[in-house]
């Protein structure tokens, strides 16, 4: 075995081919992992933009020859680090083609020197060949060609890279796509490990990742820290670290070591690299000769004394604003505020500001994040706008001025009275940030009614409450009609903050009639809800009225920015720019999804969409699924027929240019896919709202609406699959939505699974909801529910679907093998359920 450190550019930089043997598992990286990646490039490349010379450490690759391995015809099985290695050739890909828009000859530059062997033919041209399932769909990245296959998820990872690199693109910088493409190649370092033929290969590869204990960051330092203290060791570890230690526990020594890099760094502070930080720090410390062991001592003590305030940010025992202020930040999980903070308790330890000024300057940071938040504004630069502000916070001017100047910078998106009484009228508020935080602003907003009950947000049972409801009946469609079109009434108001309220109440409040929930909040310990219990009806005038009430209180509590101009920020698309960059491939969305995503309406949606070049725009469809007679390519050279293109996408379209119906992404799908709060609970609106006494009532109007719109057939196959559940011992619950519905139901712990969901026209896998809970969070069991159920014919669930909601049609039932198939899914998903 031959083990070196390596880049990717000199691992691929020959003509040799990587082959992932047939055995190993397809390519399985999800945004998760996908995330946590370009994370590590942006630290690099930022690195490499301020002169920096450190890289950072990828994993190992470990190659075994192939057996036809040859001079002339050298081929390598990768036996561990295939996941990695094809998402950074996929990496390669996306930076070819998003920089030969503007230039053609990087993409001969790119394929030359690390996707292809030019003068090799046949499968020996790529450089990399991954398992078979995935095979076809890199070839195409690779190719720069439409895939329509759905099996792989190698195109939504290419799809990832290519919005990434849309959002670090600066028009002022020209350099900022060149250095991404440099720590892709040679600042992410990999070790090789080649294995001789003779080697047992997989032993090798148990041993690397099985065995050892990794030291901690702190463990290392600590360490560090005490080889330089030969004399006072024991002294400094009893008056210092010890106690430390103990007031802040292990968890808390890894962001105390974190935070103190920062305040000594500012924004070039790498949570991956605090050992390297602190080995700086020291050597400065100790390059004092013969005071080398009393300044490596004022260091340790300099800890402890931060040990202090960030115990006391992490633990707000007392009371008073300060604490008030603590507790919220803690609630609202601003952690990326917490250099910040440390810095304004060390000004307020040696004098520098008041308790009053540090209390004023937290309500700034509070209103930073609670007007960002309502607005939808994107949270990923945060711990750079604090940590950069946390170095320019000196002391010599008033803190609480100098932070609000610092962040009422236009970039930043601190929006304006104006702008937020907007965003509270109009932002879909329920889609916005965490539950807990959703949970804090309408909390805030009680307290200014003057309310004595206290709101825990961490209670389970206290939920956010939607009066209109998500999953509306009949009965309050009939009350929007007055409005307007009900359906789309219903979409621009339900999740803004104006229809939004807490409750304890939320399982059986469900969507019941106005009459029926005035009852529960009228008797409700909150003062907000017995504001909404005194209204007569609740359409859009009361809706919008109670938003303009809010947004009267939430400008009080919150203040703006300084001098940000009457207009505030424009709208933000960016959340419609990532919904379309995460629209998996081989399926298609709506403007009106987009819309109720956004808190928009498909007209100024579909406007932005043809006023300049954003990613997928071409599979947003009207909502039958037809190409709208307005579309247009950005470029007006491009003749290509969409649906030529959608249809090489493998998106299927009728004879009539309709898409396919299963294939779509809905809005609700789409938040799901970005992470965003409230995706979970739409898929179960109205399950857990049934009382078992009205079971029956249920129960005969799903079975009504499934023979009106499927036929007696299909609704015979559907009872025959519940009472098979029945007979096994399972539970059926079933829907109160005006769209009725049922699903067999499997319980565990304190959750309920559910692996369909009965429509009247459809059957729906609730892949979104399994991957949050077990024994499902494995990707391999879900993706295994998927092959079973493309056993069925006439069912093609596309892997591009595993964390979503795909469907097929409950026609497809009344054939006798999908039938077996369905029960035989229904089996193995409880199996699987017993087991664990």
């Amino acid at each position: 075995m031959k083990a070196n450190e390596t880049t990717l550019r000199d691992l691929i930089s020959r003509d040799h081919q990587f082959l992932v043997p047939l055995y190993q598992r397809p390519y399985a990286w999800e945004r998760e992992q996908l995330g946590r990646l370009w994370s590590d490039i942006e630290r690099q490349a930022d690195g490499l933009r301020k002169g920096e010379d450190a890289g950072h450490f990828l994993g190992s690759v470990v190659l075994a020859p192939a057996f036809d391995n040859a001079p002339g015809h050298s081929r390598w099985l990768v036996v561990d680090g295939q996941q990695r290695l094809t998402t950074l050739l996929l990496a390669l890909c996306a930076l070819r083609d998003y920089q030969a828009a503007e230039d053609p000859l990087h993409r001969d530059r790119i394929n030359d020197l690390h996707l292809l062997n030019k003068y090799k033919s046949g499968d020996m041209r790529y450089r990399l060949l991954p398992t078979q399932v995935d095979r076809e769909a890199f070839k195409a990245c690779v190719e720069d060609l439409p895939y329509g296959g759905t099996d792989s998820r190698v195109g939504s990872a290419y799809q990832f890279f290519r919005d990434r690199l849309r959002q670090v693109d600066d028009p002022a910088d020209p350099h900022d796509i060149t250095r991404v493409e440099e720590v892709v190649l040679d600042r992410l370092t990999l070790v090789q490990i080649v294995v001789e033929k003779d080697d047992n290969a997989f032993r090798i590869f148990e041993s690397i990742n099985n065995t050892g204990m990794r030291l901690s960051q702190v463990d290392l330092i600590r360490n560090h820290v005490f080889m330089h203290l030969p004399t006072r060791d024991q002294y400094v570890y009893d008056t210092y670290w010890r106690p430390m230690h103990e007031l802040l526990g292990a968890k808390g020594m890894d962001q105390l070591m974190y935070l103190t890099l920062v305040l000594e760094l500012g924004d070039d502070a790498q949570y991956n690299d605090t050992y390297r930080g602190h080995q700086e720090i020291l050597a400065a410390a100790a390059a004092d000769g013969e005071a080398k062991e009393e300044r490596v001592t004022r260091y340790v003590k300099d800890l402890a004394r931060r040990s202090r305030y960030l115990h006391r940010i992490l633990n707000p025992e007392k009371d008073g604003e300060i604490e008030e202020r603590l507790r919220f930040l803690i609630d609202w999980k601003g952690s990326t505020a917490y250099p910040l903070v440390m810095r304004l308790l060390e000004l307020a330890d040696d004098g520098q500001a008041s308790d009053d000024e540090v209390g004023e300057t937290l309500r700034y940071i509070e209103s930073f994040l609670v007007r960002r938040l309502v607005a939808g504004v994107a949270t990923g630069n945060l711990n750079r706008i604090f940590m950069r502000l946390t170095r320019d916070l000196t002391g010599d001017e008033p803190v609480a001025d100098t932070v609000r100047t610092a962040l009422s910078s236009a970039r930043l998106y601190w929006s304006s009275d104006e702008q937020f009484r907007r965003d509270i009228r109009q932002r879909a508020f329920y889609w916005q940030g965490r539950t807990a935080q959703q949970k804090l602003v309408l909390r805030r907003l009680e307290e200014a009614y003057g309310s004595k009950e206290p709101v825990d947000v961490s209670d389970k049972e206290i939920t956010i409450e939607h009066v209109l409801p998500q999953s509306p009946t009949a009965e309050w469609l009939e009350q929007l009609v007055s409005e307007g079109d009900a359906e789309l009434a219903h979409k621009e108001l339900v999740h803004t903050l104006g229809n939004l309220t807490l409750s304890g109440y939320n399982s059986e409040l469900g969507n019941m009639s106005f009459a029926r929930k005035r009852d529960f909040l009228a008797r409700s310990g909150l003062t907000m809800n017995q504001e909404i219990a005194r209204q007569e009806r609740w359409g859009r005038a009361e809706i919008l009225a109670r938003a303009d009430a809010l947004a009267d209180w939430a400008i009080e509590i919150w203040p703006s920015p300084v001098d940000v101009g009457p207009a505030g920020p424009s709208r933000d698309w960016s959340l419609l720019h990532a919904a379309l960059s995460a629209l998996p491939p081989g399926t298609w969305t709506t403007y009106g999804d987009l819309a109720e995503l956004t808190g928009s309406h498909a007209r100024p949606v579909a406007a932005h969409l043809a006023s300049r070049e954003v990613l997928n725009a071409h599979r947003v469809l009207s909502a039958p699924g037809s190409v709208s007679s307005g579309f247009h390519w950005p470029d007006e050279n491009d003749d290509r027929d969409v649906h030529d293109v959608l249809r090489a996408e493998g998106i299927k379209l009728d004879e009539s240019g309709k898409a396919d119906p299963t294939q779509r992404v809905s809005a609700r799908e789409l938040a799901e896919l970005l992470g965003l709060p409230g995706a979970e609970d739409l898929s179960e609106a109205d399950l857990s709202a049934v009382d078992l006494e009205d079971s029956d009532e249920w129960e005969r109007r799903f079975f009504q609406q499934l023979g009106e719109a499927s036929g007696p057939q299909v609704a015979g196959a559907v009872s025959r699959v519940l009472d098979h559940w029945r007979a096994r011992g399972g539970e059926v619950q079933f829907g109160r939505s005006a769209g009725a519905s049922c699903a067999p139901i499997v319980r565990r712990g304190g959750d309920q699974l559910h692996a369909f969901r009965f429509y009247a026209d459809s059957v729906s896998v609730p892949f979104g909801t399994l991957k949050k809970r077990e024994p499902f969070k494995d990707p391999a069991l879900r993706e295994e529910l998927r092959q079973l159920l493309n056993a069925s014919p006439g069912v093609d669930i596309p892997a591009a679907k595993l964390e979503l909601y795909p469907s097929f049609k409950a026609t497809l039932l009344a054939n006798e093998a999908v039938w077996d198939v369905v029960v035989g899914c229904l089996d193995w998903f409880a199996a699987q359920v017993e087991v664990e």
